[in-house]
């Protein structure tokens, strides 16, 4: 029997619940912020998370970290540390791994500049996956409310 856990997903979304043992997400997997100045804060979005425990790690304590680093590897300042036991269901058969869906919010995370930035997943210690994003300046588009010319006077021919 392995004690590796697996992260069978790992994602950001707009908002993710974990409810019941089901993860519930809207607006997810998603890769690209567009942003029309720098720095900019997101208020809010969550990362989905669904970990498969293996049958050998269960009633024990363990502990998962999520972290941010830019695309030069230095570490964001967003860190979420938390810990976690998983039971044997009743119906489960010996040897059996089982499912664990978290759901992460997240409130606003400042970027300073354009550029790639990764969540990290660890579990005990270990980074066991990654999902890399991308911060874009995009400017914003300008209205203009111009009138149209007035009607120029209409010449009177004889």
């Amino acid at each position: 029997m392995t004690r590796e856990f697996k992260s069978l997903a790992f994602f950001p979304a707009d908002h993710a619940e974990a409810v019941g043992g089901k993860l519930f997400v809207h607006g997810g997997y998603w890769g690209r912020l567009n942003f029309p100045v720098f720095p900019h804060a997101l208020p809010h979005m969550a990362l989905g998370v669904v970990l498969e425990v293996p049958f050998a790690a269960y009633h024990a304590r363990h502990q998962f970290k999520i972290g941010m680093q830019d695309v030069d590897g230095h570490e964001f300042p967003l860190r979420v540390d938390g810990e976690f036991q998983v039971g044997a269901p009743p119906d489960i058969q010996y040897g059996d791994p089982t499912v664990m869906p978290l759901a992460i919010p997240l409130n606003n995370i400042v970027f300073e500049r354009p550029g790639s930035y990764v969540f990290t997943l660890a579990v005990d210690g270990e980074e066991i996956d990654r999902y890399a994003i991308r911060a874009y300046h995009v400017a914003v588009p300008v209205q203009l409310n111009l009138a149209p010319p007035p009607n120029p006077p209409q010449s009177q021919a004889g």
